[in-house]
């Protein structure tokens, strides 16, 4: 072989590997009266890394804390200035076919959100 052929196959098995460890990423959400919640799912062979947010979107004033728990993580966090808290990276075993709840309580209320894959 050339070494025009060599680059070429090396480049190509490089851009190979590097498309197959590419993840696909599932979207959950969800909102309620008060609350939106965007959740992410990288899709993994076993434990799937996660990110997200929770967001207040109610009427009243932004509360300062709140208790959230979801998927086998929870919390006692407070908002920003927005209203808005950004979950912790994460782990789990959820799929594009899961639904995922999330409680948040907050100023002697509590709110159930059913997240689903948009």
């Amino acid at each position: 072989m050339n070494s025009k052929r060599i680059r070429f196959f090396i480049i190509f098995l490089i851009f190979s590997l590097l498309s197959a460890c590419a993840g696909e990423t599932f979207i959950f959400s969800g909102e309620s009266d008060n609350w939106s919640v965007h959740y992410e799912v990288e899709k993994g062979d076993s434990c799937q890394p996660t990110s997200g947010a929770i967001k207040f979107i109610g009427n009243d004033h932004i509360p300062k804390k709140i208790e959230y728990s979801y998927d086998k993580a929870s919390g006692d966090v407070s908002l920003d200035e927005h209203g808005v808290f950004m979950l912790p990276n994460g782990c789990t075993h959820a799929t594009e076919n899961s639904e995922i709840e999330v409680i948040i309580k907050w100023d002697n209320q509590s709110e159930t959100i059913n997240l689903t894959v948009k």
